[in-house]
C-alpha cells in the first residue's frame, strides 16, 4: 500500500516534478515555466509525496490558478510507476476542497480528447465537457474537452470531525 502527504510544491520540488512531467506529456513546461507558476500569486502548487529512505519523494503533482471564485486546473501528473493508485485523485480533490473553502465556485480544465485515463479522473470528480478546443494542443493538433465544475449552488458540508469536504452528488 502507497501512503502519501500532500504539501505545498516549492522550488525544491522541482527536479522530480520535471522528471515527471517529462515522462507525461509529448510537450512538457519547461523548468521556467514551473518557476514562474512557483512565483505567481494567481498559482497554487500541490506534491502528493512520501518518505523513501531519508528522501522525499514525488508522486504527483498540481498546479491550479484561483481568480476569485473561478479555479482553473492548469497541470496535474503523477509519476509513471504510481498511476492507477489513487493519488491523482486524491491530489484532484484535495485542490477542489482547498480551493472550495477559499471561494471556488467555477472549475475548469482542459484535457486531451485522447486521454482517457485523464477524462474518466476528471468525470469520476464531477466534472463535465463542456465544448471542445479546436486543434488546441500545438505540438499534435489534437482538440482539447473543456470540461467545468459547478458548485455555486450547492451548500457546504462538513464532516462528523469538523473536516471539510466537497458537496455530494
Amino acid at each position: 500500500m502507497v501512503r502519501w502527504n500532500i504539501t505545498e510544491m516549492d522550488e525544491n520540488h522541482l527536479e522530480q516534478v520535471m522528471e515527471i512531467e517529462r515522462a507525461s506529456f509529448p510537450t512538457p513546461w519547461s523548468e521556467k515555466m514551473f518557476l514562474e507558476e512557483l512565483t505567481s500569486p494567481l498559482s497554487l502548487h500541490f506534491v502528493a509525496s512520501q518518505q523513501k529512505k531519508q528522501r522525499n519523494l514525488i508522486l504527483s503533482y498540481i498546479i491550479f490558478w484561483m481568480l476569485k471564485e473561478e479555479v482553473h486546473i492548469l497541470n496535474l501528473a503523477t509519476h509513471p510507476a504510481f498511476r492507477r493508485l489513487g493519488i491523482a485523485q486524491s491530489l484532484l480533490l484535495f485542490a477542489l476542497d482547498f480551493s472550495y473553502r477559499k471561494g471556488g465556485i467555477l472549475y475548469l480544465l482542459e484535457a486531451r480528447e485522447k486521454n482517457q485515463a485523464a477524462l474518466h479522473l476528471y468525470r469520476k470528480a464531477g466534472f463535465v465537457a463542456r465544448g471542445v478546443r479546436k486543434k488546441y494542443y500545438a505540438d499534435t493538433g489534437e482538440d482539447a474537452i473543456l470540461m467545468e465544475l459547478f458548485y455555486g449552488d450547492r451548500a457546504y458540508e462538513e464532516k462528523d470531525n469538523g473536516q471539510a469536504r466537497l458537496p455530494q452528488g
